[in-house]
């Protein structure tokens, strides 16, 4: 069910800065940027109302006592299905991937480990490609994730340290986007290659990753590995 259009306006707000500063949002910030923008009507106590009932139905907690609110998992779930928009990645890391397939005469193992490279720089995120079908996978980016504050708590940079070791077995059994109940989250696309058979594009971070970046770097990726396929075998 979704939620109304004044929750979802202040949920979407709390989701994006959040994963923008790390910070909780205050009733004070919603109103400053959404009344400035003029995507929200309504008092200072209408705002920190709606945050309360956000709060109630799970969406938001407060980290501190007096601090303002950031996304439980359910709130980042809801973000995810219900008010990501997926746009074209930026120029620089498009022209960077199309570099990386167009010297696609290469190995493969080399070629899909610069890529993950690539991904994992432009992303700061956990990321990687492999066959899913002979279980290898290139991964990079585990130490720049875990400077992240979420993974500043021992038990969270375990288990996700944990993920990436075993991430052979892990991918195979997550959505597309996972919004793990761990503490992190993933974002994955799963394809075909006639070469290479099934193969696995993904990347991986806390909870507060930015989900929309992430796949559209990730959708761009396959795009590319797939035209590389179709110009060799048409």
């Amino acid at each position: 069910m979704r939620l109304d259009n004044r929750k979802e306006h202040i949920l979407d707000f709390i989701v994006r800065d959040f994963i923008g500063t790390a910070f909780p949002v205050s009733s004070g910030r919603i109103k400053e940027k959404l009344y400035r923008k003029q995507a929200l009507a309504g008092s200072p106590a209408t705002i920190r109302h709606i945050m309360l009932e956000l709060d109630e139905d799970g969406y938001l907690y407060q980290p501190h006592t007096s601090a303002g609110r950031a996304p439980t998992e359910k709130g980042y779930r809801y973000f995810v299905d219900n008010l990501m928009e997926i746009g074209e990645p930026d120029y620089g890391i498009r022209h960077t991937l199309d570099e990386i397939i167009d010297n696609f005469e290469e190995e493969a193992d080399s070629v899909f480990d610069e890529l993950s490279r690539a991904l994992a720089s432009h992303l700061k995120l956990f990321s990687g490609i492999g066959f899913l079908d002979e279980g290898r996978i290139f991964g990079h980016g585990l130490p720049e994730v875990l400077k992240e504050p979420e993974f500043f708590e021992n038990d969270v940079a375990v288990r996700f340290a944990d993920f990436t070791e075993n991430i052979n077995g892990n991918i195979k059994g997550l959505a597309d986007m996972e919004v793990d109940a761990n503490g992190f989250g993933v974002v994955k696309m799963v394809f075909q290659d006639n070469d290479f058979g099934e193969c696995v594009i993904f990347s991986a971070g806390p909870q507060r990753m930015n989900y929309e970046k992430a796949n559209s770097v990730i959708k761009y990726a396959a795009k590319d590995i797939k035209k590389r396929k179709n110009k060799k075998h048409g």
